[in-house]
C-alpha cells in the first residue's frame, strides 16, 4: 500500500494537494494514524498516514504550520491526510506552504468522505498485500525445500531466493565472513540481515543486498529462512565430503605419490582446473584439539571463500579432521599467508599450515611436510624442508637394502633397545640428559650402549658426518618398512 494509491482510487475521491519530495509518493503505508494533536509524534511510527481535520490547528502563523509539519518529517510519516469541513473549509495556506518546504506529500480529504471510510480502505488493502506476501513467502519456503529434499545443494538454494527477490543473498557467519552467495545487487544499494535459526553454538545470518524498498522481506524470507538454515546445519554437520571427485582424486593421488606415476599426476591436475607447470600453495587445515566438526568445516569453508577471491583456481579436499586446500595465483598479488589469516581471528583452537612450492614434482613432499607440522595450535608456515621430507624423496631400493645393512648389527645383538637408543641419541642431538630422560636409563648406561653401537657398527659417534648418516640411515629404514 503505497500513498500514490490513495491518491489513485476514485471511490475515496482524494486530491493531491501536495506531492512532497521525490520518491515520496511511493512510500508505503503502515497503518493510519486519526489524531488532532498539535504535537502528535510520541504516538506515531515511521510510515504512519496521518489524518486530520485541524481542529487543534485553527492558525494563520505559518511558523506553527512549519513547526507541525517538521515533526511529521522527523519521524517520518508516510503522508498527511487533511479533512474538509469540521474545522476548515479549504487547506490552510500555511500548510500547504509548510509540506511544500518540507516535501511532505498533502491529501485533501473532501467533507462527504470520513476518516472511518478511509482507515477500513487502508487496513484492507494493508491485509491483503500482508497475505500475499506471506503465501509467497510459504510458497518459496516449499519450493527451496522440495530443492533441498531433492539433493540440491545450498548454493542452488541460494540462487532460486536470489531469483525470486531479484537481490544478492548471502550465508554469513557469527564474525561476518560470508560464507557463501548467489544474485546480484541490482535493485540498488540496500543491504539487511536476517538472522537464521540455529539450535547450535554458530549463528549465522542471511545477508540481503541490491533489495527494491518497495518488498517487505520478514514475511517473504522469513520461512524460506528456515529451510537455509537447516540445510546449512545438514552441510556443515554431514559425515558426507564436500569436495568434487576431480579434487579428491588429484589430492588423493599426491598424498599417494610413490604409486602414482607423474604422467598420471599431471593428468589429475588438469582434469581438476590446474595448470601442472604453475606454482602452488597449499592450506592444511585441522583441529589442534577436540573441536566441533561444525565449526571445522565452517573456518574451512571460510578460508576457501576468502581464496577464491584472491587466488585464480581453488580446490579442496575433506576428510576426518583435515581439510587440504590446493591454490594455484590469479592476478590478484595477495600472499597466501595474509589470504588465510584474517580466516582464523577467532579460532584459536584449530591448527593451519600453509606452505608453497614452484612445481608439481615437489607438491607431494611439501603436503606431507605440512601434515607432519599439523596439531599446534594456530596459523604456521610449513618449513622449505626437513629430513623426513629429504628421505621420502630419495629414489630406489638400493639405498634402503643399504641402510637396512648398516644397522643390521642392531637388531642382531641387543635387541631393539640398542637401535631406540641411537634414534634417541640422534634426535637429541647428542643430549645426554633428554636422552636419559626419554629412554629412562642411568646416565651410565647410556655411555655403555653407545659404547657398545660404535663397536657393532665400527663408527665414531663423535664424527658428526657419522651421526648424519646414522640418522638419514633410520628415517631411510622407516620409510622403507
Amino acid at each position: 500500500m503505497r500513498v500514490a494509491d490513495l491518491v489513485a482510487d476514485a471511490a475515496l475521491n482524494i486530491r493531491l494537494a501536495v506531492p512532497g519530495g521525490p520518491g515520496r509518493l511511493a512510500r508505503p503505508i503502515a497503518w493510519c494514524a486519526p489524531t488532532e494533536h498539535m504535537d502528535p509524534t510520541p504516538f506515531l511510527s515511521v510510515n504512519a498516514l496521518l489524518l486530520t481535520n485541524g481542529m487543534g490547528l485553527n492558525v494563520k502563523d505559518y511558523r506553527i504550520w512549519d513547526a507541525y509539519v517538521e515533526r511529521l518529517m522527523s519521524v517520518p510519516v508516510s503522508g498527511l491526510v487533511f479533512g474538509l469541513g469540521a474545522a476548515h473549509r479549504e487547506l490552510p495556506p500555511g500548510l500547504v506552504k509548510a509540506c511544500e518546504a518540507h516535501g511532505l506529500p498533502l491529501l485533501e480529504l473532501p467533507p462527504e468522505v470520513p476518516f472511518v471510510q478511509v482507515m477500513r480502505h487502508v487496513d484492507q488493502l494493508i491485509a491483503a498485500e500482508r497475505y500475499a506476501e506471506l503465501r509467497a513467502g510459504w510458497d518459496l519456503a516449499d519450493e527451496c525445500t522440495r530443492l533441498a529434499a531433492g539433493g540440491h545443494s545450498l548454493a542452488q538454494v541460494l540462487e532460486r531466493v536470489a531469483t525470486t527477490i531479484r537481490a544478492r543473498v548471502a550465508v554469513l557467519d557469527h564474525n561476518g565472513f560470508e560464507l557463501m552467495s548467489a544474485g546480484t545487487a541490482g535493485g540498488g544499494t540496500a543491504r539487511t540481515t536476517l538472522s537464521l535459526p540455529s539450535g547450535g553454538i554458530l549463528r549465522f545470518r542471511l545477508a540481503i543486498e541490491g533489495i527494491k524498498s518497495s518488498l517487505v522481506l520478514q514475511p517473504l524470507l522469513g520461512p524460506v529462512a528456515a529451510v537455509i538454515a537447516m540445510q546449512l546445519s545438514y552441510t556443515l554437520g554431514s559425515r558426507s565430503p564436500l569436495h568434487s571427485r576431480k579434487a579428491a582424486r588429484f589430492i588423493e593421488a599426491l598424498y599417494e605419490a610413490r604409486g602414482t606415476p607423474a604422467p598420471a599426476l599431471r593428468r589429475y591436475a588438469a582434469e581438476a582446473g590446474f595448470e601442472p607447470d604453475a606454482e602452488w600453495g597449499s592450506v592444511l587445515i585441522g583441529g589442534a584439539g577436540e573441536v566441533a566438526p561444525a565449526k571445522l568445516r565452517t573456518i574451512a569453508w571460510r578460508v576457501r571463500v576468502g581464496l577464491q577471491a584472491e587466488f585464480g583456481t581453488v580446490r579442496f579436499m575433506e576428510e576426518a579432521g583435515l581439510t587440504t586446500v590446493l591454490v594455484q595465483r590469479g592476478e590478484a598479488g595477495m600472499e597466501l599467508m595474509e589470504a588465510v589469516q584474517k580466516s582464523f581471528q577467532d579460532a584459536p583452537e584449530l591448527s593451519a599450515v600453509v606452505s608453497g612450492c614452484g612445481n608439481l614434482d615437489e607438491l607431494p613432499l611439501v603436503l606431507q611436510l605440512a601434515r607432519r607440522r599439523m596439531g599446534e595450535p594456530g596459523l604456521h608456515r610449513a618449513p622449505v624442508a626437513d629430513l623426513a621430507g629429504v628421505v621420502e624423496g630419495l629414489p630406489g631400493a638400493g639405498l634402503v637394502a643399504m641402510s637396512r645393512r648398516l644397522l643390521a648389527p642392531l637388531m642382531s645383538d641387543g635387541g631393539t633397545a640398542l637401535r631406540e637408543t641411537l634414534e634417541a641419541y640422534l634426535r637429541y642431538s647428542g643430549n645426554t640428559r633428554e636422552t636419559c630422560s626419554e629412554l629412562f636409563i642411568h646416565r651410565n648406561t647410556l655411555t655403555y650402549r653407545l659404547r657398545k653401537i660404535e663397536e657393532l657398527l665400527r663408527v665414531d659417534l663423535d664424527d658428526g658426518e657419522v651421526r648424519a648418516t646414522c640418522l638419514l640411515a633410520l628415517r631411510i629404514v622407516a620409510a622403507g618398512t
